[in-house]
């Protein structure tokens, strides 16, 4: 990981304000989102501390994450993306000061916008 980051080292096509971004981040913040570090080689304390959240909770504490493809049916995946895309927040984040893109949901929210019985798939 480098420390510092000259925004004029980046790729041309690369928008100034986010060469900007990239400049300013943490070097594992950067790392990860811009230099495509693998993200099983970048320790999670050392994240969480990058983003100032030394001790945060750890995916271990929480337990396993699953993953499981093409849990949502494609009716569902269309209206939650559509919510994304007419609801999300775009303050700037604070990981690389870009707009967040995101839409926060209680599990009511989630079924009410997709169903009850494709949210409890999610809920497994």
């Amino acid at each position: 990981m480098t420390a510092s980051l000259d925004p004029q080292s980046l790729p041309s096509a690369i928008p100034a304000g986010f060469a900007r971004a990239a400049a300013a981040m943490h070097p594992t913040v950067r790392s990860l989102l811009v230099e495509g570090a693998d993200p099983a080689t970048v320790p999670v304390d050392d994240l969480l501390a990058a983003l100032g959240r030394e001790g945060s909770p750890t995916a271990a504490e929480y337990g396993s994450v699953m993953a499981v493809p093409q849990s949502l049916s494609a009716r569902a995946c269309a209206a939650l993306r559509a919510a994304v895309d007419s609801q999300r927040r775009l303050e700037a984040d604070s990981v690389d000061g870009q707009a967040e893109h995101q839409l926060n949901l209680s599990r009511a929210a989630l079924e009410a916008l997709v169903g009850s019985a494709e949210a409890a798939k999610l809920w497994r």
